[in-house]
């Protein structure tokens, strides 16, 4: 039942895995790639531009480089030589082959990504490889690498940590090497005050090291927003962008940077006054968010009791101007950054400025953290004792559309189910091996004829689920069986023609479901 081809990974969709999902074929050996001469190489063939060093490969640098590439001069000429840099590990160097191979080693719904990157790649505007070299020879530098904060686990967000070591590292590697003059943007999310407190020193100390004279030093803060999904090149040259500098002159550099290849005039930036409040920026974005995903968790509930679809509620809501962006109900948070930035933000508070703890964004990640739970308590009550029971997951990605699996609410939902005696199958259009998990995933439907399921999970709102109709789910879910929407992938119409074919629902948020399978 979940068997698939190692092959098809992210095909329809776009995800990023720890290891190549593409075999040997894009390998290399990364002591041998490592030589300055290819990269002196691909500088002569793109003779009097500009250089940007883009530091990480992963979700971010890889649409990132894509971007910076696309940009043009005034006469039409592509205005920078790209050069992305990643570490020569197993998890890491095979996007170097990959991208050195003309792909992208994440995977897009979004043709416009794969159109530009091809493009610029052909022109021979885009490198990558694993040699620190490529930071002497940098114009401009963006860091673009993963700084994690861990926490002892689902609901203990008071016990995080935040280890800045690689961080540091690679700060170091390429202070080392970089020119005095080149302009440093971090795009990474840090804890507030990593640019003033961590970078800032790293750079002063490598350069007095290394002999340099007293220089204004470049760098500066503008976080990313890059989304998945169809828009992926657009959020980045077509969205809002914040910035700041340590100095006024890095802060003219990042908005001249800013502006070659982000379309200000539709999408004007927004400079802040440090570095600092940049950082702030990032991390109280997602903080907010993460709160407000909590707060509708508890109403949820109730509304799930008293008898109310709190989905015509909140849409009735916002109606009022002042809150279109309440939140709707759903299956748990996954991904990134709303996980873990409100962690980020405590841990920066505490340990760089001295002050006290995020009580209500870290409450907000506990709740978010444990969402998946109250689904689960839903299906038991449907089925009574989980134990010899079939139930299909249908969706393991963490949003719609994508094949990003990472902290998807899934993963705590199946573990749950497996614990308590069920055999689950897992089904996902997008993603045909749940790399957190460990097992392979039915991508078809065809795979699911004659599963016999006591209940189905719609738990992502993948274009392909939200296509269902209600005579399909004989196909793979038992007579009287049970249908449980956590996401909002079933309307009342389809609710209505599941019933009438002898299935039951329930829903997350739907209380108005209760009243009628109680009749």
């Amino acid at each position: 039942m979940h068997q698939a081809r190692e092959s098809d990974q992210g095909k329809r969709g776009q995800g990023f895995v720890s290891r190549s999902p593409y075999g040997d074929r894009y390998a290399f050996d990364p002591v041998s790639a490592s030589q300055p001469a290819e990269i002196d190489g691909f500088l002569e063939r793109n003779p009097g531009r500009e250089v940007v060093v883009v530091q990480g490969l992963g979700f971010v640098g890889s649409a990132m480089t894509t971007a910076i590439a696309s940009a043009r001069t005034e006469s039409g000429e592509p205005k920078y030589a790209v050069i992305g840099v990643d570490v020569a590990t197993p998890e890491s160097y095979w996007k170097v082959g990959r991208i050195n191979a003309g792909l992208l080693p994440v995977v897009s719904l979004d043709e416009d990504m794969d159109r530009v990157f091809r493009e610029n790649f052909r022109r021979g505007h885009i490198l990558a490889t694993t040699d620190p070299h490529a930071y002497a020879v940098a114009d401009v530098i963006v860091v673009d690498i993963n700084l994690d904060a861990q926490k002892k686990g689902f609901g203990r967000a008071r016990e995080r940590s935040v280890d800045l070591t690689a961080f540091k590292a690679a700060m170091r590697t390429m202070a080392d090497r970089m020119k005095p003059s080149c302009l440093v943007v971090v795009e990474s999310t840090v804890p507030p005050g990593t640019c003033e407190k961590i970078v800032l020193p790293i750079m002063r100390e490598a350069f007095k090291k290394r002999g340099l004279p007293e220089a204004p030093i470049r760098l500066a803060h503008s976080y990313e927003r890059v989304m998945p999904g169809r828009n992926y090149l657009k959020s980045i040259t077509q969205f809002y962008r914040v910035y700041s500098g340590v100095n006024e002159e890095a802060k003219r550099q990042v908005r001249s940077f800013l502006e070659s290849f982000i379309d200000t005039k539709n999408f004007p930036l927004s400079e802040v006054s440090t570095t600092n409040g940049s950082e702030i920026g990032k991390v109280l974005e997602n903080s907010f968010r993460a709160a407000n995903i909590a707060l509708i968790q508890e109403w949820t509930e109730f509304a799930e009791h008293a008898g109310v679809n709190l989905f015509e509620v909140i849409r009735a809501i916002r109606m009022r101007e002042t809150h279109k962006n309440i939140m709707l109900p759903g299956f748990g948070v996954g991904g990134y950054c709303l996980t873990k930035d409100p962690l980020l933000a405590d841990w920066a508070s505490v340990e760089l400025f001295g002050g006290g703890r995020l009580d209500m964004s870290l409450q907000a990640v506990d709740i978010n953290d444990l969402m998946p739970l109250h689904s689960f308590r839903l299906l038991e009550r449907a089925l009574g004792s989980l134990a010899g029971k079939t139930v299909l997951l249908m969706g393991v990605s963490y949003l719609n559309n994508v094949a990003d699996t990472r902290n998807s609410p899934s993963e705590m939902f199946y573990r749950r189910c497996a614990e308590s005696g069920a055999s689950v199958v897992v089904h996902d259009p997008l993603v045909c091996h749940w790399p957190e998990v460990g097992i392979p995933i039915a991508t078809g439907f065809a795979e699911l004829r004659g599963c016999g399921a006591d209940a189905v999970v719609m738990a992502v709102r993948h274009d392909e689920y939200m296509g269902l109709k209600p005579e399909a789910f004989s196909e793979f879910l038992k007579d009287g069986g049970w249908v449980l929407d956590v996401n909002d992938v079933v309307d009342d119409k389809k609710a209505d023609g599941l019933r009438r074919r002898g299935f039951h629902v329930v829903g997350v948020g739907k209380g108005h479901w209760n009243i009628c399978e109680r009749a």
